[in-house]
């Protein structure tokens, strides 16, 4: 009789030990969902950020482009302060820093997505 009550024991042991592996790996796979949803929307909003700051500072570029070549063909006044050439440096500076940006957090997303699968 011993044997027997001792293996209903150890199998009501091992069911419960079951039951909380269980519930401990479904805790850590949500906390890890949870974080990686977090992390990937901060990088589409930083990648969508970028994008968008760079398109404007094209456009920028391309006015202070279309003024530096006004401004060289008027006839020279007295109020010619404007320095053309160095604001569409500024802006395709700027333009460079904002599309590397996007690209870098592009790569980053992938390369953190591509543990998922």
């Amino acid at each position: 009789m011993n044997k027997i009550t001792h293996q209903i024991t150890q199998t009501e042991h091992l069911e419960c030990i079951q039951k909380i592996e269980v519930i401990t790996r479904k805790r850590r796979a949500m906390k890890r969902l949870k974080s990686h949803s977090f992390v990937n929307q901060t990088l589409s909003k930083f990648a969508l950020y970028s994008i968008v700051t760079t398109g404007f500072l094209g456009v920028a570029a391309l006015g202070c482009w279309g003024f530096e070549i006004i401004d060289n063909n008027s006839r020279p006044t007295i109020l010619r302060e404007h320095d053309w050439q160095a604001q569409k440096n500024v802006c395709l500076g700027g333009m460079a820093v904002a599309f590397s940006g996007f690209l870098g957090s592009a790569l980053l997303g992938a390369c953190l997505s591509g543990d998922e699968s």
